[in-house]
């Protein structure tokens, strides 16, 4: 190749890099591979892609289980405003699951008449016990969900939706036995896992966490890749490299999950997915941009132009060939 087309080539490289470098938005990697898995998951339900992403992530989780998948299909189906909210509340839960999974749609007004409206009965029995001054909506409502669980048909049964959308509780004797425990437990253990999550620290993700993440948990996949990345933006290079190292590994192994082979290295998996879907690269450039402590670009620019140098060369040499054979095979 002349040095002219070289530089030529050089040129168109550094061009398109550029323009990927000004639009082409960075995600996280792991935002990246549960939208990608929930696009190849939930073709056939195009309204659940437009569902915020940590409810995709949700909804992934509860493919494994076909009558909870369905049951939840037909709550966001019945109840589209009130079922993503709670699902982004106790979504993660055991007890919501449970309860979604037996009664469907028929949760949602329950608990969304404790989440809007303060009960009363449930307030004073919270003071006796020694609770707060007044619970929270999600406290309220996590009651609810706990309810459902113990009384079932019993308890859903009571609640009507109105035509204009208001939600009805229309049996009189509202509360009969069974609260306390659910404030000295329920309640009480949502708070602390909740409280848990948020008092992760930086070192708690190093190398150690590529065993502490379910790669069947979509949810844990995204979670763990946010905290790691909020916690580690004020650690050292040294920390951030072994958690940004340690994110890439437990990518590798959710690649293998999209492309269906488990089986697959982690690495050899990411390598894969990104050939098929090049905009990871561009989130691995944004990456490495955030372990140096650079702006993106800096990272993205060189990354690029490294990349498509050597495939425009190619393309350039391919056409060439191509051009010297088709006149001979006309001949």
């Amino acid at each position: 190749m002349s040095k002219s087309k070289l530089v030529s080539s050089a040129a168109l490289a550094l061009l398109i890099a550029a323009l990927i470098a000004v639009f082409a938005k960075p995600m996280m990697v792991e935002e990246r591979l549960i939208s990608m898995a929930a696009h190849d998951q939930f073709g056939h339900h195009p309204e659940l892609l437009e569902q915020p992403l940590p409810i995709q992530a949700l909804l992934l989780d509860y493919r494994t289980d076909s009558l909870l998948w369905l049951k939840t299909l037909s709550a966001l189906h019945v109840y589209p405003e009130h079922t993503p909210m709670l699902l982004e509340l106790f979504g993660e839960e055991p007890e919501f699951r449970r309860a979604l999974r037996a009664q469907g749609e028929n949760l949602i007004p329950p608990v969304m008449h404790f989440y809007r409206n303060s009960v009363t009965t449930i307030e004073v029995l919270n003071r006796i016990a020694g609770g707060e001054a007044s619970l929270s909506p999600a406290q309220r409502a996590w009651y609810a969900v706990n309810f459902v669980n113990k009384e079932g048909d019993d308890f859903t049964g009571q609640f009507r939706v109105a035509p204009d959308g208001r939600i009805e509780w229309i049996w009189t004797e509202r509360i009969t036995e069974g609260i306390a425990q659910f404030f000295t437990s329920g309640i009480r253990t949502l708070e602390t896992r909740y409280r848990t999550d948020q008092e992760l620290r930086a070192s708690d993700f190093g190398w150690a966490a590529v065993d502490a993440v379910i790669i069947g948990s979509a949810v844990k996949f995204l979670k763990a890749g946010r905290v790691a990345t909020n916690t580690a933006r004020s650690a050292s290079v040294t920390t951030r490299t072994a958690s940004y190292s340690a994110r890439l590994a437990r990518a590798g192994q959710m690649a293998s999950a999209v492309v269906s082979n488990a089986k697959w290295p982690a690495l050899i998996a990411l390598a894969y997915v990104t050939v098929k879907h090049p905009a990871i690269l561009n989130d691995l450039f944004a990456g490495v941009a955030s372990v140096i402590g650079v702006p993106a670009w800096m990272v993205q620019l060189p990354g690029w132009f490294l990349v498509l140098l050597p495939l425009l060369v190619g393309l350039s040499w391919l056409a060439r060939a191509v051009h010297r054979i088709v006149p001979v095979r006309r001949s």
